[in-house]
């Protein structure tokens, strides 16, 4: 009998992601390239493997996608793995 075939696909993301870095500490802010940003009170963050994190139990340098709301507070947070940023970075 054969060895079993791991087979990873990239997750389906919205198509209007800002792609950009993360730096989280556990707050209601996190630092979103060079600027501080506040995170919506329904704010959700999905891990590399898809699943919901707490976004208080976020702490670190991330890459990641993210959508705002209305009022331009972080909404939406996927941190993404490196084939992800690869697959989504402008010009590949």
């Amino acid at each position: 009998m054969g060895a079993p075939v791991v087979a990873q696909s990239l997750r389906q993301l919205p198509s209007d992601l800002i792609l950009t870095t993360m730096v989280a500490q556990g707050a209601s802010t996190v630092v979103l390239g060079e600027r501080q940003v506040r995170l919506s009170p329904a704010a959700q963050v999905r891990g590399a493997n898809n699943l919901i994190i707490q976004p208080a139990s976020v702490y670190g340098t991330f890459r990641v996608g993210v959508k705002t709301d209305a009022q331009g507070m972080v909404h939406r947070i996927w941190i993404l793995s490196a084939e992800e940023w690869a697959a989504l970075r402008p010009g590949n």
